[in-house]
């Protein structure tokens, strides 16, 4: 889901925070309404696999064609991380709170066009841009714009979208259930294997959808790797809301900063080592 990646070094497991949502409401939607299913079972009753993951599909596609949704993503067991984030066709913005070695990183991330343009704190910068510490202090609080082939660029690009963050809700369905929230609201609960990926082992998945509409309400994943335990909770809101993303004037760009790539990589949430000797880029300031 980010972007952002935690390293567990006790156990040798990477993290990235995945998946986005919120709110038992669903709101007015817009772009490509999906296709209803075959019908759901009755509250409190189970269906196949096929049907789970033909319901996933639609959720997924109801994601990508969006005209644009609110979402706050929260993980824990590592490092902890929060994403407050407004997701939309073509541009979006992500608040982003992540504890790691460098310190308590907070940054804002607009991504308008192809560029990507970060604000944040010096941890943040030190980690999500690889700006030295020697030069961090003139850099944090300001913008910085970075652009497609910049270094951090496909570390802090990835999930803004609504397309994006359509991935970031990685689910094998096994089987699907309809649910009724303390509310008293219907929900339709897809559960299944969260695939592993390079970084990560497998772990358990649900999605709860809204019916009619497919669109996501609440992700959750949880994935163990020797005695840490990560979990991953993400709920959707305002459904068919577009963002308005602008440009910020006075903007630096990452290209003219005096950088070096943290330990770990960019966003790694560095490690207890020294960092290496800077290289400056050309123009560097």
């Amino acid at each position: 889901m980010l972007p952002v990646i935690a390293l567990f070094a006790t156990t040798g497991i990477v993290a990235a925070a995945i998946g986005v949502g919120s709110v038992l409401l669903v709101r007015h939607i817009q772009g490509n309404q999906s296709t209803p299913g075959a019908p759901t079972a009755a509250p409190g009753t189970t269906s196949g696999a096929a049907e789970a993951r033909a319901l996933y599909q639609q959720a997924i596609t109801a994601t990508q064609g969006s005209t644009g949704f609110l979402y706050h993503a929260v993980s824990s067991g590592g490092y902890t991380q929060t994403i407050d984030g407004d997701a939309g066709q073509s541009e979006g913005r992500q608040q982003i709170t992540f504890v790691a070695s460098y310190g308590t990183e907070r940054f804002t991330l607009l991504l308008v066009g192809t560029t990507v343009y970060f604000q944040g704190n010096a941890p943040a910068a030190e980690d999500q841009l690889g700006v030295t510490a020697a030069t961090v202090a003139s850099v944090a609080g300001k913008w910085v714009s970075v652009a497609t082939g910049d270094g951090p660029y496909s570390v802090i690009q990835p999930g803004i979208t609504a397309a994006s963050q359509a991935t970031q809700i990685p689910l094998t369905p096994e089987s699907s259930a309809r649910i009724t929230s303390a509310g008293g609201a219907t929900a339709t609960r897809i559960s299944g294997i969260v695939p592993a990926t390079t970084n990560l082992p497998p772990g358990t998945g649900s999605l709860d959808i809204a019916p009619r509409t497919d669109l996501p309400i609440t992700y959750r994943s949880t994935i163990s790797g020797g005695a840490v335990v990560l979990t991953f909770t993400t709920t959707f809101s305002a459904w068919g809301t577009a963002p308005t993303v602008t440009a910020p004037t006075g903007a630096v760009a990452w290209s003219t900063l005096t950088t070096a790539v943290p330990p770990g990589g960019y966003g790694s949430g560095g490690v207890a080592t020294s960092t290496p000797a800077p290289t400056a880029t050309p123009g560097a300031v």
